[in-house]
């Protein structure tokens, strides 16, 4: 993460002329990955507006060294001023775009109330080395504060998320770049009031030009790494979920029960499968629209996810058809947890009912399949037995 504030240098000797070429050095290489996380922001829908956010601060700190590297009459504000005022927006945008990626809320009032002074005292402040170390310390100061409150903001996110290593890759070197800002306004005060060394194009100046570099490649590396471990999360999920629903889909609860009855198959554990379906459903498609059908699609499968052990999977078949998979479950506690299913339905008023039937594993079961044609058979049943039903395969 790209650190530290704008400050004044004048020409003079071998270490000013290096230190300028690392600061162009670093300006083309915010504005280069500032460009790829508007390609990745054209490209994906995951988090535009965080990537929206990184790419303009790697733009406004790129265009904030690019106006510092202008080395010339001490006395132009907007080479001074104004690029430590860039930074420090920057960094602004940077905590923002990075609380929206992790989906926190904004801390924009914050902001507002402890940088508008300090974007005033420089925004006010005449240009010119008499007033360069006041600038510099308020950059600094500003800087750290945004960095350690976004770290302090994002930590348990980024833990919940990624893990602890992801979570130490962004949390560590944000915190020692916090400190080094403080370190840095902590040098320019023991300097006071001549203008610090890092002010001159000397050592100080060049290493903090490191850290630039350093810093911004790691926070693009670190942050485009959880962005595509996100975006296959998301992938890998969609693959298995039904997208109205959130409940796996047809694929996925039939490589469940594969799974299930391999098992039972090896150690022959009781495996029950019930397959629900939603009497006349069609009709309330016909009569209230596909609206209010997706809406008792989405009530039954929140009950469904409430009322099931952590160990069951529940899933849909497609249309208004759904699979449980219940391991280790015996025929009564099926019929018991069938029957319950049933009365809640009722009891919620979804303006429907449901039909189940009712298959448990059996060891002269060829493949998995034969466990749900025999639910699906006793379904049938149920169905032409007046609705509303329960039967259990014989």
């Amino acid at each position: 993460m790209p650190t530290g504030a704008i400050c004044p240098v004048r020409p003079q000797d071998d270490g000013a002329t290096a230190s300028d070429a690392l600061l162009w050095l670093v300006a083309f290489q915010m504005a280069l990955h500032a460009l790829v996380w508007l390609g990745a922001g054209l490209l994906l829908r995951e988090s535009r507006r965080a990537v929206a956010h990184w790419a303009v601060f790697l733009l406004l700190m790129g265009a904030g060294l690019m106006l510092a590297a202008q080395r010339g009459d001490p006395r132009l504000w907007l080479h001074f001023n104004g690029a430590n005022l860039v930074t420090i927006t920057a960094f602004a945008l940077m905590r923002r775009g990075t609380e929206s990626f992790m989906g926190l809320p904004r801390h924009d009032a914050e902001q507002l109330a402890v940088l508008t002074p300090v974007v005033a005292l420089i925004a006010l402040a005449g240009p010119g080395e008499a007033t360069a170390p006041l600038r510099v310390v308020a950059a600094y100061l500003a800087q750290a504060f945004i960095m350690l409150r976004t770290m302090g903001t994002i930590h348990r996110a980024l833990r919940q998320e990624f893990g602890r290593a992801e979570m130490l890759a962004v949390v560590v070197p944000g915190s020692a770049i916090a400190v080094a800002l403080v370190l840095l306004a902590a040098h320019q005060v023991l300097q006071w009031p001549k203008p610090a060394e890092m002010q001159t194009g000397g050592p100080v100046n060049f290493w903090l030009m490191v850290v630039y570099l350093a810093g911004s490649s790691l926070f693009s590396f670190v942050f485009m790494v959880m962005l595509t471990q996100r975006l296959v999360a998301h992938l890998r999920r969609a693959s298995v979920r039904d997208p109205l629903t959130g409940l796996y889909n047809r694929r996925a609860i039939a490589e469940a029960l594969e799974r299930h009855w391999l098992r039972h198959r090896r150690g022959q554990q009781p495996l029950a499968v019930l397959l629900i379906d939603i009497d006349h459903f069609k009709r309330i498609n016909d009569t209230l629209g596909h609206a209010a059908g997706d809406s008792v699609l989405m009530h039954l499968s929140s009950l469904l996810q409430r009322h099931v052990r952590a160990e069951d999977i529940v899933g849909r078949m497609g249309g208004e058809e759904f699979l449980l998979v219940l391991p280790d479950t015996l025929s009564a506690q099926a019929l018991s947890l069938a029957e319950r299913l049933r009365a809640l339905v009722r009891a919620e008023a979804l303006g429907t009912t449901i039909s189940i039937g009712i298959a448990m594993a059996r060891t002269d079961d060829e493949q998995a399949e034969n466990v749900i044609a025999r639910a699906d058979a006793a379904l049938y049943r149920a169905k032409e037995g007046g609705r509303n039903r329960i039967e259990l395969d014989a």
